[in-house]
């Protein structure tokens, strides 16, 4: 063994990426630019969670005690419970409204006679209505309203020192979803999302930039074809194996992981076919300004990751930063999760997901539009 010959071959690799101008570009900014964005998210507040409460309570007489309202006992209580919970007061038409816009996780309705229920029957039937298109913050909920009662409860010391405790039950209906839907139901429709565009964009990336490597594209402007046909005919023939790949994703994960849904499956999978033609094209605009696949690999993090990060998939895009939102409704991801969970838990058609489905065609025939100029600039240059 050589130590020569060993330093040789690896001052030659140095020579060769440090030669490599965009390749060291890539490798010094895009990380720079991933982690600037995961800080940000990661160290932004949370905005916690919001319940609203139909207060319509209208107390009942106690003994010892007199006149007791525990509905709104209850209100004050889960005012103060956590810092991460947000009450506010609202009759049952617009705490409906706000339920059905997403602006609340919850609705808690407390019945006029709420109050003598529980000191008759020494129990408290809670009567919650959650959104439920995100089940995880059900389940925080639940801790929270449960905190809530005892601690109304013990407070108002409404059953006697020598009494039990109450029994707690929250009588639970949901909006969206159902109680059989868990933390996977949630996620599974943005890692079908992700996994169709990050397969279809790295095929995509690296056969185009060998198509273009080994002199078709110069081959073919001997030819009548154009730029759009070119750009066209490479996404109907790249969009064959995604369409194939889409399908695989998508059947493998409603039987085989058992992902609940409550939409149409052929309306998900429309969703999947606009995401894997955007990504096509995508692709083949992205690998236009690359030079290797080594450069296409450094192309995913800024791509891919940038867009997992700001699409809604794990931070809700109105927990963001102000300034940050506007770069998220930039990404073509971001409607593709929208529109998915829309699907999969709420159990949307194709009308009640049009915005979505509209911006992805937009997307796409803007990267079809884009990725022509490119290709000329290719051929001409």
């Amino acid at each position: 063994m050589s130590l020569y010959r060993i330093l040789t071959l690896a001052r030659r690799v140095v020579q060769q990426l440090l030669a490599d101008r965009r390749t060291i570009a890539l490798i010094m900014i895009v990380p720079l630019v991933v982690i600037t964005v995961a800080g940000i998210l990661v160290g932004a507040p949370s905005t916690g969670m919001n319940i609203g409460i139909v207060q319509q309570d209208q107390g009942a007489q106690v003994l010892l005690l007199g006149s007791v309202n525990l509905g709104q006992r209850l209100v004050d209580t889960l005012s103060s419970v956590s810092d991460q919970l947000h009450v506010t007061v609202l009759d049952a038409a617009s705490a409906q409204a706000a339920l059905r816009r997403g602006d609340l996780d919850a609705v808690i309705t407390l019945p006029a006679d709420f109050s003598a229920q529980t000191t008759q029957t020494k129990s408290v039937k809670l009567p919650v209505e959650f959104e439920g298109s995100n089940p995880m913050a059900a389940q925080a909920l639940d801790g929270l309203l449960t905190g809530g009662v005892i601690r109304t409860m013990a407070s108002l010391s409404v059953l006697g020192a020598q009494a039990t405790a109450p029994s707690f039950e929250i009588d639970a209906t949901y909006l969206y979803g159902g109680a059989n839907f868990g933390t996977l139901d949630y996620i599974a429709p943005v890692f079908i999302g992700l996994f169709v565009f990050l397969f279809v964009f790295i095929l995509t990336s690296v056969a185009f930039l060998r198509e273009r490597s080994a002199g078709t594209l110069e081959r073919l402007q001997a030819t009548p074809i154009t730029r759009m046909e070119i750009v066209l005919g490479y996404m109907i023939g790249f969009a064959l194996f995604a369409l194939i790949q889409s399908l695989i994703i998508l059947i493998y994960t409603i039987f085989a992981l058992g992902v609940h849904y409550a939409g149409n499956l052929l309306v998900v999978f429309v969703v999947e076919l606009l995401l894997a033609l955007m990504a096509v094209n995508l692709g083949i605009f992205f690998s236009t300004f690359a030079r290797n696949e080594f450069q296409v690999v450094q192309f995913i993090p800024l791509v891919i990751v940038t867009q997992i990060l700001l699409s809604g998939a794990f931070w809700a895009i109105k927990a963001m930063p102000a300034w940050l939102q506007p770069l998220a409704w930039l990404m073509p991801l971001t409607y593709a999760n929208a529109a998915l969970r829309d699907v999969m838990i709420k159990g949307f058609d194709l009308t009640g997901i049009w915005q979505d489905v509209l911006a992805l065609l937009v997307f796409a025939a803007g990267f079809v539009v884009l990725a022509a100029q490119t290709i000329r600039r290719q051929i001409q240059g």
